[in-house]
């Protein structure tokens, strides 16, 4: 019974050394994960595999290159604008969104289903950011950006004190600002004059809203002036629309008083129609 016992024990301290090794290597993998994610997820946002950018060269052969010309110099067809440095954040946007590839030209570029698959869509933004290089012209348009996170503490003294995060009260104000005149208090679209549809926002997903000021898409345009905090704290606020309470009850699209009002007045309707009915029939 004693030398079962010792002989477990030698066991044991044999086993502790490999566990302790095992375990700080752990710990070691652990803390150069964490301290490269940032940088390894915005490589991960565009692709620069030669073997991606070569599948991108042949979808765009195949799927865009009549209109924007053999290596994204456009002109081949009246509208369609060069590609060469659009950057991989419009690529990312007119995919993404269903936007491209048109039918037709002259069609507007309105959002459907995307036509390409997250794998395809992918390769083409590999492509289309690899353009400048490959073409030779200087210069490129805008990545895909990364979006800051939300503070944890939503406080704006509290929140002051963290760096790296937004706020939505920050959003709320840039959006009232610079979104809201267009795509209504609530992102839910509007209809501007010569027949502009301004699509609702509920749809986009955080990249596309961040995307969005960069790219401009028609009749959108560019927000040179809004840094790289101020279009995440738009988009964590538009993202926060899709899920947003309503304490006054019914959100009814969210589309303004003309919705409340219609309501209002079909409701009050009834009830006056009600009242003239029991009246009725007691005279």
């Amino acid at each position: 019974m004693i030398m079962r016992l010792l002989k477990n024990l030698r066991n044991r301290r044999v086993l502790i050394g490999p566990f302790i090794l095992f375990g700080l290597a752990l710990v070691a993998f652990s803390v150069l994960t964490l301290t490269q994610s940032t940088a390894k997820a915005q490589e991960a946002l565009v692709s620069t595999n030669p073997n991606d950018i070569a599948a991108g060269a042949v979808l765009y052969s195949e799927h865009c290159q009549s209109c924007h010309g053999y290596q994204g110099e456009g002109g081949v067809v009246g509208g369609a604008p060069a590609l060469v440095d659009k950057g991989a954040a419009a690529a990312n946007f007119y995919l993404t969104t269903g936007r491209m590839p048109l039918n037709a030209a002259n069609n507007e570029a309105i959002r459907h289903h995307a036509f390409f698959n997250p794998a395809q869509i992918r390769e083409l933004d590999a492509y289309i950011n690899a353009l400048p290089q490959i073409t030779g012209i200087g210069g490129s348009g805008p990545t895909i950006p990364s979006v800051e996170p939300l503070c944890a503490n939503q406080g704006t003294l509290a929140a002051q004190s963290e760096k790296g995060c937004v706020t939505l009260s920050e959003g709320q104000q840039l959006f009232s600002i610079n979104c809201a005149q267009c795509h209504q208090a609530a992102g839910s679209g509007n209809i501007l004059s010569n027949g502009n549809v301004i699509p609702s926002l509920n749809n986009a997903n955080i990249t596309q809203v961040a995307e969005a000021p960069l790219v401009g898409p028609k009749p959108m345009p560019i927000f040179t002036e809004l840094s790289h905090a101020q279009i995440s704290a738009i988009a964590q606020y538009v993202i926060y629309l899709h899920h947003a309470p309503n304490p006054g009850g019914f959100a009814i699209g969210r589309i303004g008083p003309v919705a409340e009002g219609f309501v209002a007045i079909l409701g009050g309707f009834c009830l006056l129609w009600f009242a003239a009915r029991m009246i009725g029939n007691r005279g």
